[in-house]
């Protein structure tokens, strides 16, 4: 099992243990961490993350639809289904082996 990760940090039980999450909340944490990674940007891997963020093309939420698909592209188990875009956020509808899901990205974070 994966350790559980809330705003990018590992999350601790009261005994200072890591918090574990199961294979479908692990495989939404891969999918919103690859999302939130500007392509390119990390260093080991220069095709990993999205360009959803370097987005400003119309209609956004079509280009945001195709660069999800591109960057998910190597998550077994996780397909886009959706895209809507609402104050600086895109909400992204995913199926993960079966099940519906959603992760949101902030567009407006530059990082």
């Amino acid at each position: 099992m994966a350790s559980k990760l809330i705003d990018g940090d590992y999350q601790r039980d009261e005994n200072g243990n890591a918090v574990t999450v199961e294979y479908i909340d692990e495989l939404l944490q891969n999918a919103f961490v690859t999302l939130s990674t500007r392509r390119g940007r990390f260093y080991p891997n220069k095709n990993f993350g999205s360009r959803i963020k370097e987005n400003d093309a119309l209609p956004k939420d079509e280009y945001i639809f195709a660069y999800a698909v591109e960057a998910l592209d190597k998550i077994d188990g996780v397909t886009v289904k959706g895209v809507s875009v609402e104050n600086g956020e895109a909400k992204i509808k995913l199926k993960v082996n079966g099940l519906e899901k959603e992760v949101k990205v902030q567009l407006e974070n530059n990082l």
